[in-house]
Parts: structure tokens; sequence; C-alpha cells
């Protein structure tokens, strides 16, 4: 029985939580925030965002529901706001010039991701909501109140565990994809890089809609 549910419960978790956190496809798109950073920046760097996905991660499954109740908001709100920052992220990625000399290209985002510049990237947009946005805010809201076992409190504390589990391993994902990701960027080239960033950008744009109108379909209790 108990085996059934942490099966039940960590699957269900992964598969709800692995797409909107992408950790894969997302560590193409923050690279490019990071290029110009040193190894030793760059792993800094990647561990505040780490830790930051833990902490909203884990906050949004602890306290998320404590939050919408003092705020006066529900999840179909949070994902019409949250879809529609991802899309002018996305969009934003979508009409970068590209036609920039690559010496102005190389100084300007020098200038940009200075380290001590990039600090305040670090939280937004960096991980939220690229990372970790209000499509995983919303997951976890879901299935924080999917977890919730009337009358049973021991089967309730174990299955936010499990949760809680699989958000750190995400987390875990991230790290290692971020940490790695100049290195793929390398082998695949700089053209390479650029078709899979508008690519990815062209997709989470789709992402943003998609969660943007979940949540209206949800307000107006649209089948």
């Amino acid at each position: 029985m108990i085996i059934q549910n942490f099966i039940h419960v960590f699957s269900a978790a992964i598969v709800a939580l692995f797409p909107v956190v992408n950790p894969i496809g997302n560590a193409f798109i923050v690279n490019n925030f990071l290029e110009g950073l040193d190894d030793t920046q760059r792993k800094s760097v990647v561990k505040q965002i780490t830790i930051y996905c833990v902490c909203i991660g884990l906050g949004s499954l602890i306290i998320g529901r404590l939050i919408l109740f003092l705020f006066g908001l529900s999840i179909p709100v949070i994902q019409l706001g949250g879809g529609l920052m991802i899309c002018k992220t996305a969009l934003g990625w979508l009409s970068d010039n590209n036609k920039m000399k690559s010496g102005e290209r190389k100084k300007q985002t020098m200038d940009r991701l200075d380290y001590e510049n990039i600090q305040k990237d670090i939280f937004y947009p960096i991980t939220f909501p690229i990372i970790m946005g209000s499509g995983s805010i919303s997951v976890i809201f879901t299935l924080a109140a999917s977890s919730m076992v009337e009358g049973n409190y021991s089967l309730t504390i174990m299955n936010y565990l499990i949760i809680a589990l699989v958000i750190l391993i995400l987390c875990a994902m991230v790290y290692f994809f971020l940490s790695n990701a100049s290195k793929i960027v390398n082998r695949i080239g700089t053209s390479g890089n650029q078709i899979i960033n508008k690519l990815i950008a062209f997709f989470t744009f789709c992402i943003g809609i998609q969660i943007a109108l979940t949540g209206i379909f949800k307000i107006f209790h649209i089948e």
C-alpha cells in the first residue's frame, strides 16, 4: 500500500512538474545570461539559482495555500498572470536582434553579463519566471491540494514529502544542466545554439499561452 502510494504520487509529480520546470531546455536559455562568466562565477550563480528554485518550490508546497488565502488569489489567476509573464519574456527572446556584428555582440554581452550586474537578474527573470515560474507554482499548488487525504494526516504528510523529494530532484537536475550548458553549447557551435534558443523561446511562448488559457478556462468555467 505504502509503496504503491509512493510510486503513484512520485510518478504523478514527475510527469506534471518536469515539463514546466524543463531543466534541460531552460539550461540553454539561461546559458545566454551566464556567458562571459568564468567557472568560479558561473558555479556561484548556478548555486544561487538552484537555491532560489528550492525555496520557491518548497515554499509553494508548504505555504502556498496560505499565501493564496492572504492575498485572496486563486490558482487560475496565478496561471493567467504567470502565463502572460512567460509570454512577455519569450517574446523578448524571439525579437532579439541577431544582426549585430560579433564584436558588438560580445561587447554588449560582456557589459550585460558583468558578474556584479547579473546578481540582480538571478531571481528575476532567471529563476522566476524562466525556471520556476507560475506554471511550476500552480502545478505544485494542484499537487499539494490533490495529495491531501481527509482524516489521514500521516498519509498527507507522506505525500507532501514525496512531492518535496521530486522538487529537490528537479532542482538538482537544474544545477547539473546549468553547470554543463556551456560545454554543450561549445560542442554544437554558435549557430546551433541560436537555433536551439529560438526554438526553445517559441515553445516557451506556447507554454505561456497554454498556462494563460488554462487559467482563463478555469476562471470562466469553460470546458
